[in-house]
């Protein structure tokens, strides 16, 4: 009987020390940013005003419907980087943001792929990010962290397009994590899959479940799948699409069932449960009134910081095995911890982060801090 214990106790140690894996920080990026100096023209930066989905609230706002910004003074973003308007294809701004990234303790920039070359484009503005995520990953290597992938939503998105994106991105050297957090599994590289809801749980079984007919699992286009989680019943699309994880995305706290930090802890112990990876998104606010007027309800004040370390400790204490960072530089949704600071002839009524530009780095690399001391829950 003492033999049987003994063996029971190294067993279940053995199996804690499996799933021990390093606390991971990823931060979501943006590619789709453009100069007329660099890029022959503004991208992003004169973002137009978007229409409402519905004919009485679009009727309210049609006034300012298609009206495009005016960078340099008038960005479609209510901050301004301190960098000013920039192009995601400069080299030197590239090394620049990932060296922020890294000195703040993110592990891998998670960055904005908007389709194939020559298919269909996720961006309202049409801007094709496929280009630049060579550089991206080249200038993420030479600051010594990851390049994973955000797979963006696209007309016609589903299993056989995405099977050919797979094989298209895997050919580039990105950032890995075990297919599972527990059970010693292989090193894949890591997509996020944005707005996976929008299709059926049996279409994403065909690519991701080892017995479906497109099933890249044990092929060279095996990755580590992360899935948009909205609402809790999306737990079903997770498990029957075969994901390997899932994120929260929206910067909003209260916006979605998955996005309210409340809901965090009992996201972290189902994903512990179904030896998922979960990736709660942290941000330091939300206003994109510029480019959606109409859309007021989903602002939440960054009240000088305290909004994101709220966030930030919340998904810290979650109990979850990654964080996600939403975001780096989504300026139009007023949801960037790149640097701000408003030039001092600002006539676009922008706002900054007041003495500090770097508060949100600050903030960050306190955060992530702590969050390496934590050691993973048991199973």
């Amino acid at each position: 009987m003492g033999m049987y214990k003994l063996v029971l106790v190294i067993t279940a140690a053995a199996a804690r020390a499996e799933c021990v894996v390093k606390k991971q920080t990823h931060a979501f990026y943006y590619l789709w940013y453009g100069t007329p100096t660099t890029d022959g023209k503004w991208l992003h930066w004169d973002h137009a005003v978007l229409p409402h989905w519905t004919k009485t609230v679009r009727a309210q706002y049609k006034h300012l419907e298609n009206y495009t910004h005016e960078p340099p003074t008038r960005l479609h973003a209510p901050f301004y980087p301190a960098a000013g308007p920039y192009s995601s294809s400069d080299p030197q701004l590239l090394d620049a943001h990932f060296s922020q990234l890294r000195d703040a303790g993110v592990d891998a920039a998670v960055l904005s792929w908007t389709g194939r070359p020559g298919g269909a484009v996720s961006d309202t503005q049409g801007v094709g990010t496929d280009a630049i995520v060579p550089l991206a990953i080249a200038a993420a290597k030479r600051a010594g962290i990851g390049a994973a992938i955000h797979l963006e939503p696209y007309e016609g998105r589903g299993a056989e397009s995405v099977a050919l994106d797979l094989a298209h991105l895997v050919t580039h050297d990105l950032y890995r994590l075990p297919r599972r957090p527990c059970g010693g599994h292989a090193r894949l590289p890591v997509v996020y899959l944005y707005d996976a809801y929008h299709t059926p749980a049996k279409e994403w079984a065909r690519l991701f479940c080892d017995d479906g007919d497109l099933s890249v699992r044990g092929t060279p286009h095996d990755v580590v799948v992360i899935a948009t989680l909205l609402n809790r019943d999306e737990e079903a699309l997770v498990e029957g699409g075969c994901f390997d994880g899932f994120y929260s995305y929206f910067a909003t706290d209260g916006f979605t069932y998955g996005s309210t930090s409340a809901h965090w802890k009992l996201l972290a112990a189902w994903a512990r449960k179904k030896n998922l990876w979960f990736s709660p998104s942290a941000g330091p606010g939300y206003n994109d009134t510029r480019i959606r007027p109409w859309n007021d309800i989903a602002t939440r004040d960054r009240g000088k910081g305290a909004y994101y370390r709220k966030m930030l400790g919340a998904a810290v204490e979650s109990g979850a095995d990654l964080v996600s960072i939403t975001s780096w530089n989504e300026w139009g949704e007023g949801t960037q911890i790149e640097p701000a600071r408003a030039p001092a002839d600002d006539v676009g009524d922008h706002m900054d982060y007041g003495a500090n530009p770097d508060l949100y780095l600050d903030i960050t690399r306190e955060a992530t801090a702590r969050w390496r001391t934590r050691s993973q829950p048991d199973l």
